[in-house]
């Protein structure tokens, strides 16, 4: 898909109406034939075929979730052949479930504490890719680190904060691009 968006390769895609690319069609093919399953119910459609070559875009919006296409091709004597299928995953959500400051020393969940160095754990989905943590309003950006512990992201600032109120900015970004920002205050 020219749409996969995330990792490149991935066939992971926050579109929700990605277009396909189809390569390696011989030029006596005439009719393309694209069959996509999602959820157990199949759906055929025509492939357009354009001064590039043969392209697919769903004609109305996909939700989250799996799709296998298939595309058959024939040819002018009547021939058709069926390619290898290809899973597509959409996926157009993120979340981010919980910003904790670990070393909280007040009154616990009231995100103050007397430690120099703030020790944070970020709570997301598992497939997130990547945590991003920025105390500065955004300028400078450090990354967590995954915990061994599915959708657990940890990190203890390397250096001593000023006493006084801060801002801690948590930017998430999943395997299909989708990206989301929480915040935590904190003295």
């Amino acid at each position: 898909s020219t749409d996969d968006t995330g990792t490149p390769g991935d066939d992971m895609t926050n579109r929700t109406r990605p277009t396909f690319i189809l390569q390696n069609i011989d030029s006596d093919v005439i009719n393309v034939t694209v069959s996509v399953t999602h959820n157990g119910t199949t759906t055929s459609f025509t492939a357009t075929q354009g001064a590039g070559g043969w392209s697919f875009t769903p004609p109305a919006p996909w939700g989250d979730g799996d799709y296998t296409l298939t595309v058959t091709v024939e040819d002018r004597a009547g021939n058709t052949r069926p390619s290898t299928p290809l899973t597509v995953t959409v996926d157009t959500q993120i979340a981010i479930d919980h910003i904790e400051l670990v070393n909280d020393s007040g009154v616990p969940g009231d995100n103050v504490t007397k430690h120099v160095r703030p020790q944070f754990q970020i709570s997301v989905p598992d497939d997130v890719e990547k945590v991003l943590l920025s105390i500065d309003g955004g300028t400078t950006w450090v990354t967590a680190i995954k915990s061994s512990t599915v959708g657990i992201w940890d990190y203890t600032w390397p250096t001593d904060m000023p006493e006084g109120q801060h801002t801690l900015i948590v930017e998430v970004t999943d395997g299909a691009g989708n990206k989301m920002t929480g915040t935590l205050d904190f003295t």
